[in-house]
């Protein structure tokens, strides 16, 4: 269990730095609390990493569901499996043996909503080489080091399609048997590392994320040596704590050059050597098998591993689009339709997407986003945001004129749907293009 807490104390670290506390608005999840809840979470993930105590690893799950709640709805897919994770932790510490317990129900929880991510791709967009997200991102990576993209009708678009298709539909069988299991791991780790070396974006924390899940794995006495490799270390145990903690300081402050730097370049790097680090010591065991308990322990398991399934059914049943295991996908599932190869229609179970929005102006800057891109908003989203800005006004669409909706039409969402039942914009354009960014409205 304690190379387990170390790399859930490396993907909270990767997690505080990639998405820096100190650098968010007030309307993307930004508060004094967060930043606070960042900084203590900072200092236990440290400390897991160097020294994996019970305590310490409880600690840190804790502070990471209060973090998650604090960041919802404005949060990326691999802080809610990071969150799935916090939860599996505590619950394993109530058993006779939490090791075993959580090391079997992580393995479902990684194949759970892998599987849907997976799944998601295969839709027209993806498919798409003029709007696929897997050229999209592609091309943002190898630009972000200054490097010459490609057209997506290319060889190479074909790869940037084709290849992340393959391959993550490929690992969750892999892992699924005990021959081919080692090279599901190797398979995943080497991909997500090589999707992680975007300098514009920061994919590490999704990769980190991912690490602590594939590592269970792994053959106990793969784990036991790369505990010992840190364990036995006293500099290495010192370089840690120095990066980690000038990284996760600089995520904290205000995005001024000093602390923007430290973490695009530092961070960046850090994360580099240890994924590497990471691959080469998975690497040694070769590609033999690796038996595993693969049984759910139990009721309480089934239902951990059944919300993690719900999260990815999410979207195919229309009870929101937002953080729902379908990102990078160009994924569209709207009032009863979808884009998705293998599903007909959704299941429509709310209505929020049946009035989506044309933004035509607003006295609010941000807003014009929707005009200037052509993205769609739901009446609610918008109807919400107006409540949370008193004083603006918003010119939308309608039939062959224009309305106008301002505070008289606010209705501010209740707490826990505008937490976990956020529906985002939909685009305007068919296919759909990659959605990279948040909204304002979402």
């Amino acid at each position: 269990m304690r190379w387990f807490a170390r790399t859930l104390g490396l993907a909270v670290v990767a997690h505080l730095v990639g998405n820096p506390a100190g650098w968010r608005s007030d309307q993307f999840g930004g508060s004094s609390a967060l930043v606070a809840t960042s900084a203590a979470l900072g200092v236990a993930a440290i400390l897991l990493v160097v020294r994996p105590t019970r305590t310490v690893l409880a600690a840190t799950a804790v502070l990471t569901l209060v973090s998650l709640w604090l960041e919802l709805p404005v949060t990326g897919n691999h802080w809610l499996v990071v969150g799935f994770i916090a939860v599996a932790t505590l619950l394993s510490m109530t058993r006779d043996d939490p090791w075993a317990w959580l090391s079997v129900t992580g393995r479902w929880i990684l194949l759970g909503f892998y599987s849907f991510a997976a799944f998601a791709k295969l839709n027209t967009g993806f498919l798409d080489p003029q709007v696929s997200c897997g050229v999209f991102y592609a091309n943002q990576s190898l630009a972000s080091f200054g490097l010459p993209t490609f057209d997506g009708n290319s060889v190479l678009g074909t790869v940037a399609i084709a290849g992340p298709v393959l391959i993550e539909l490929s690992v969750p069988i892999l892992l699924a048997f005990t021959r081919t299991r080692l090279a599901g791991v190797l398979l995943a780790l080497v991909f997500h590392t090589v999707i992680s070396l975007d300098f514009s974006q920061h994919f590490y924390d999704f990769t980190a994320a991912l690490v602590v899940l594939l590592c269970l794995f792994l053959p106990q006495s793969t784990l036991e040596r790369l505990d010992v490799g840190i364990h036995d270390s006293p500099r290495l145990k010192v370089a840690l704590v120095t990066v980690a903690s000038i990284v996760v300081t600089a995520s904290l402050l205000p995005p001024v050059p000093t602390a923007f730097a430290t973490v695009k370049l530092i961070g960046f790097g850090a994360w580099v050597l240890v994924a590497a680090w990471i691959i080469w010591q998975v690497a040694r065991d070769g590609l033999g098998p690796a038996p595993l308990p693969m049984r759910i322990p139990g009721s309480v398991a089934s239902a951990l591993v059944a919300l993690v399934v719900a999260n990815g059914m999410a979207p195919y049943l229309e009870l929101k689009t937002a953080v729902g295991f379908n990102m990078y996908a160009n994924l569209t599932t709207v009032a009863g339709e979808t884009n998705h190869l293998l599903v007909p229609g959704t299941l429509h179970l709310r209505d929020v997407q049946d009035d989506l929005l044309t933004v035509v102006r607003s006295d609010a800057e941000e807003l014009d986003i929707y005009a200037r891109e052509g993205y769609l908003v739901p009446e609610p989203n918008l109807q919400d945001y107006l409540a949370r800005h008193p004083g603006v006004s918003v010119v939308v669409a309608e039939g062959s004129g224009e309305r106008t909706l301002d505070e008289d039409e606010a209705v501010e969402l209740p707490l826990l749907v505008r937490k976990f039942l956020t529906f985002r914009a939909v685009d305007s354009q068919d296919p759909p293009r990659c959605q990279s960014a948040w909204l304002p409205a979402y």
